[in-house]
């Protein structure tokens, strides 16, 4: 049986925005501002019935997402964080994140995120160079970005992380000289960089598929800019902590760390999803079943699967590649009560001798080969 930890992240989605990127395919609406506050409400309601059942749980991050969180008006997200601490234990450390984009943050809203509780911004940057924000569909530019990250440190934000995309159409590798400079030059804390993805159905994935964009780096030329923001983040200061993530000292994200290591967390709002012990469930992605669900005192769940313990084990190792140290030997002993060396023995030895992971300090990792491999390693593994 795996064991369990008493401490609980807190996701919560909020889909509104100004206007929606070309590559995204995520629950997000543009000009529906006419639901904001029945929205707000309605959360305040799941909040109230989720805190009942787990105040026996101490929350030690939440997270705002989205969306766009800093589209909305401060006042909302301070209410939503006055919800919280009403009806959950807290944790005297919390690490409390908030999404936001350069164009729709402000002083009185930072203030405002600072005063009701908020200690980590991350701001969607995706890019310093104009013609390619432009290209993915983003609103806001170079100097918005810039001036968003130095306004929210002059109001009192001391960890800030910028998301950065990668693989976008007409993208070449010296834009991560650029990237480089300007992160060292404004003194970030954490770097989330993601390698875009063409959804189908998404406005990029039509203009692309019709030729109307220039061709995507190739693979070799992504895994060279993924390479050169490695090394080059690595001399000033950053360490990666996972395959997607940097950050500085004591700077990395706590919340998604849950993700990653499978530990408890509510997903609250609408789409989100939840993971308490071996159940996951799911929100519903409709708006208005959303707020009518709620407003029935009823939760908009639309569906639950028990885990079994098998899968279970399966979901912390393919996580737990991802993450630069690895899988720690003696705590998946202890969670789910094996001999992992043991179990796994041939996928181990197999996986070492074709130089994709390694053992050292208790530790079973991807090596630098692995890392560019990952999806063939975690295959490997999966039961």
């Amino acid at each position: 049986m795996m064991k369990k930890n008493n401490e609980l992240g807190i996701y919560l989605h909020i889909p509104f925005c100004e206007s929606k990127c070309k590559y995204c395919d995520f629950v997000s609406f543009c000009n529906s501002d006419e639901y904001i506050e029945d929205y707000f409400n309605a959360l305040k309601k799941e909040i109230a019935i989720y805190g009942d059942k787990y105040r026996d749980k101490v929350v030690d991050s939440i997270f705002f997402g989205g969306g766009t969180p800093s589209y909305v008006d401060g006042q909302y997200i301070s209410e939503i964080m006055k919800a919280l601490k009403e009806n959950f234990t807290i944790a005297e450390d919390l690490e409390v994140t908030i999404e936001s984009n350069p164009n729709s943050i402000d002083e009185e809203k930072l203030n405002t995120y600072i005063e009701c509780g908020i200690n980590r911004i991350s701001i969607g940057v995706q890019s310093f160079n104009d013609q390619l924000l432009k290209r993915i569909g983003r609103v806001h530019n170079r100097n918005q970005a810039i001036n968003a990250v130095k306004m929210a440190k002059s109001v009192g934000f001391k960890n800030i992380s910028i998301d950065l995309i990668s693989s976008i159409p007409g993208q070449i590798i010296e834009d991560i000289d650029t990237s480089i400079e300007i992160i060292n030059d404004l003194e970030i804390d954490h770097i989330s960089y993601y390698s875009l993805i063409l959804e189908e159905g998404t406005p990029l994935y039509k203009e692309y598929s019709r030729g109307l964009l220039p061709d995507l780096p190739s693979e070799d030329c992504d895994r060279k800019m993924y390479s050169k923001l490695n090394s080059s983040l690595q001399e000033i200061g950053f360490s990666r902590y996972e395959i997607s993530n940097f950050s500085k000292p004591n700077r990395e994200s706590r919340h998604n760390l849950k993700y990653w290591k499978i530990y408890d967390y509510i997903g609250l709002g609408l789409s989100s999803h939840s993971s308490i012990g071996n159940n996951r469930f799911y929100n519903t992605s409709s708006l208005n079943d959303y707020i009518s669900k709620l407003n029935e005192y009823g939760l908009p769940i639309i569906e639950t699967e028990r885990i079994d313990i098998e899968e279970r084990l399966s979901e912390f190792i393919i996580m737990g590649f991802r993450l630069i140290n690895g899988i720690n030997i003696d705590e998946i002993n202890n969670r789910f009560n094996i001999d992992f060396l043991k179990e796994y023995k041939d996928e181990i030895d197999r996986n070492i001798a074709n130089g994709l992971i390694k053992i050292a300090d208790n530790n079973v990792s991807l090596t630098n080969k692995g890392a560019d491999l990952a999806n063939i390693v975690e295959l490997d593994f999966y039961r």
